[in-house]
């Protein structure tokens, strides 16, 4: 089955193995990235990890009321495709957890309210 978000439900827990499955996959590491963009797709997966590994960079990433607070790639390989999404027609879906090693809530397709560009730090995002 190619990646679709029509058999998860908005709320319910999703672990990587699960999903990577569910999307053909022949393992999570294809999903193990902050930030996916299936081929031949118009998504764009955001995976936020609040309390990361201590070993991982310590992006400022949380959930304030309705709002993410994210901090984009140090690369920022994604800005442009994150910022232009809705104009060029992409959703950006979000699993988030608040620990490491947890499996993260779908919250459903989220849209970007704001955002700051940087050269020298990643890039800040609210949705």
């Amino acid at each position: 089955m190619p990646v679709s978000f029509q058999k998860l439900k908005i709320g319910k827990e999703y672990d990587r193995p699960y999903l990577a499955e569910m999307w053909g996959y022949r393992g999570f590491q294809a999903i193990s990235r902050g930030v996916v963009t299936p081929s031949g797709t118009n998504y764009i997966i955001l995976f936020v990890t609040k309390e990361k590994q201590e070993a991982l960079t310590q992006f400022k990433d949380f959930l304030n009321g309705e709002f993410l607070h994210w901090e984009g790639e140090t690369k920022h390989s994604s800005d442009g495709r994150v910022i232009s999404a809705r104009s060029a027609g992409d959703e950006i879906h979000l699993f988030y957890r608040d620990v490491h090693h947890s499996s993260f809530v779908y919250y459903g397709e989220i849209f970007l309210e704001r955002y700051k560009l940087y050269d020298t730090q990643p890039s800040q995002f609210v949705f």
